[in-house]
């Protein structure tokens, strides 16, 4: 099995705190925040790292790209899933 995940994320942003919102649709809606965009991708990549590593340790599925649209995709590298 390949280790490179891709993910696409969806990007929001707070009209209040003006704070970026990155999700992760795929991934039970995994989503983290920041004051840039750089930096949600950063702690969405982050959580989504965290879950995939739980989901493997509890040898549950590990869910795939079923999008194939334009956007933005968050490519993942994991150590080795059994």
């Amino acid at each position: 099995m390949s280790n490179e995940l891709e993910y696409r994320i969806e990007y929001e942003v707070d009209g209040k705190t003006k704070q970026v919102i990155a999700t992760i649709p795929e991934l039970n809606h995994l989503s983290s925040f920041g004051d840039s965009f750089a930096e949600a991708e950063a702690r969405v990549k982050e959580a989504a790292l965290g879950y995939l590593e739980l989901l493997a340790r509890e040898k549950k599925e590990i869910p795939r790209s079923v999008f194939h649209t334009e956007g933005t995709y968050l490519k993942i590298f994991t150590p080795k899933l059994a």
